[in-house]
């Protein structure tokens, strides 16, 4: 069984580079077999799902064979682990967190841990010599680079607090910035995971309608595994190589200025960003105001010493990959549905179609929703995504089948007051005692694609012409004529016949009025219509 990276490396060479079976299996140094097994895979699932097929492809998992964890000594990867461990000591220290900073067994403990080989005496060396090196060490001299349009891009997180309708939330900030240009894009998450960073790529592409050839990254852990080998790229940024066809770069460890650009943007950002305004009602709004102010800064011409900053950026745009479309980001997951008809994911319950009650079902996981499929693959349902702990999502159409077999539950159930407060209150005052009827009209507007917004439309209509009670069979004929155009009749078609039948329209339209008024409109016309 091969690897992630060896089955990016044939997906690459097959859809980026056009490359024969013969020439990947002599490049990958596997067997042509092999190599054709895994393209079919890949082309089958395109074929059978064109929209989501590539995705379902790439993001499915070979499984591994057990791995043994080789014997090391001080490695790139051992140093790169004691220095992420010091730097970690630092930030303590500086937060009032002395007394819990690590001391040099608790190094070596979490080194042994991980898997890592190494003496006691060997991370007590280290750590002495790079103190040593500390108090000795001359300033460093750095050279400016030269970027060609196009070619690297760096990305980075930052940490920026907010107040979301009121709350204080703190919010993870992925930032890209160009080398060539020095243009500037961020994105607002809730987590620093993987599908923010997935997903924070899949924007920032989409926005540039292009892709950088290489992305630089230094050692966070959506990018990079470090192991006693040395550094491996993560499974999600090899999806995304594979799809976008860019290469990645990693920074050496404890060296910002390898990443200048975007260690500089992510302060520069949050400054202009979000100094003068930090209240919100929504992440949607605060991303809004974030992309404005993204926009505003790659609009700003350039100084004297950078030169023109928007011819710049425009030969970044030149020079970049083509754009293949966006990428599917997700982590793909499996669960089975409940006696109450939902999944549990993250510890969040969200509803299903009640038929699939002990069924497994296919779980597509983003960053601010959720889609769950079939095992046919097909569609069932789709929620916002909550990220409080042990929260409840329903929708109440997953529900109608049984609950019109128990129309009495209908009343205190969960689903019915998780509905918009205007249906809530459709239902309270023209329902209670006819539920099944309240459940025929959802089934109805869900048959016909009618959302709430149409059915609240009909409701309205239906009052403004008097109605006092308002039914199923009323709301259902209203949605079928809000949207008929009215007829219209010639001269020619205006016989006597025609006009009698108007008149008499007209008598019985005022009787009704008569009646729905309370008075008797009769007198006024001087006729009575007659069967």
């Amino acid at each position: 069984m091969i690897d992630m990276d060896k089955k990016e490396q044939i997906l690459h060479y097959h859809r980026i580079d056009g490359l024969s079976l013969r020439e990947i299996s002599r490049r990958v140094g596997l067997n042509r077999k092999t190599v054709t097994r895994y393209i079919r895979e890949y082309e089958a699932q395109v074929s059978s799902d064109p929209e989501e097929g590539a995705d379902m492809c790439l993001a499915s998992r070979p499984k591994y064979p057990p791995r043994k964890v080789e014997r090391s000594k001080l490695t790139d990867a051992v140093c790169a682990e004691i220095e992420y461990w010091l730097s970690e000591n630092a930030k303590r220290r500086q937060t009032g967190m002395r007394k819990q900073c690590l001391k040099r067994q608790d190094i070596h403990r979490a080194l042994i841990e991980k898997g890592f080989s190494i003496s006691y005496s060997s991370v007590c060396k280290y750590i002495q010599q790079r103190k040593a090196e500390k108090r000795s060490k001359p300033k460093d001299v750095f050279i400016k680079q030269y970027y060609e349009p196009g070619e690297e891009c760096e990305f980075d997180w930052g940490e920026v607090k907010l107040r979301i309708a009121g709350k204080q939330v703190t919010f993870t900030m992925a930032v890209f910035a160009l080398c060539h240009s020095e243009g500037r894009w961020a994105y607002l998450f809730r987590h620093q995971d993987n599908l923010a960073f997935m997903e924070s790529h899949r924007n920032f592409f989409h926005n540039v309608h292009g892709v950088p050839h290489t992305m630089v990254y230094d050692n966070m852990k959506v990018a990079v595994i470090l192991r006693p080998d040395g550094k491996q790229p993560t499974e999600s940024l090899l999806r995304m190589e594979a799809f976008y066809g860019f290469s990645h770069r990693f920074c050496n460890a404890r060296a910002g200025w390898e990443k200048g650009h975007v260690e500089r943007s992510v302060d520069f950002v949050r400054g202009r960003a979000f100094t003068t305004r930090v209240d919100f009602d929504s992440i949607q709004s605060a991303q809004q105001w974030l992309s404005r102010i993204c926009d505003n800064i790659n609009r700003e011409s350039g100084s004297i010493a950078t030169g023109d900053k928007r011819q710049a950026l425009r030969r970044d745009m030149e020079c970049m990959l083509h754009f293949p479309g966006d990428f599917g980001c997700f982590d793909l997951l499996q669960a089975t549905v409940d006696k109450q008809a939902t999944i549990c994911v993250k510890s969040s319950h969200y509803s299903v179609p009640d038929h699939l009650v002990g069924q497994t079902v296919i779980v597509q996981l983003y960053s601010e929703k959720i889609r769950v499929y079939d095992s046919a693959h097909k569609k069932m349902a789709e929620h916002e995504r909550s990220y409080s702990s042990g929260s409840w999502t329903f929708d109440i159409n997953h529900y109608i089948n049984t609950l019109m077999k128990k129309p009495g539950a209908l009343k205190g159930s969960v689903a019915l007051r998780q509905m918009p407060e205007k249906m809530q209150e459709l239902f309270r005052v023209h329902f209670v005692d006819n539920g099944k009827d309240f459940l025929r009209l959802l089934k109805y507007c869900r048959e016909r694609d009618h959302d709430y917004r149409d059915m609240l439309d009909a409701v309205r209509q239906i009052r403004m012409r008097g109605a006092r009670h308002i039914n199923f069979d009323q709301i259902k004929v209203a949605l079928e004529t809000r949207n008929a155009a009215p007829l219209t009749f010639t001269d020619s078609q205006k016989t006597d016949a025609f006009l009698e039948i108007e008149l008499g329209s007209e008598d019985v339209l005022a009787q009704l009025d008569g009646i729905m008024q309370g008075t008797d409109n009769t007198a006024a016309t001087g006729r009575r219509c007659t069967p």
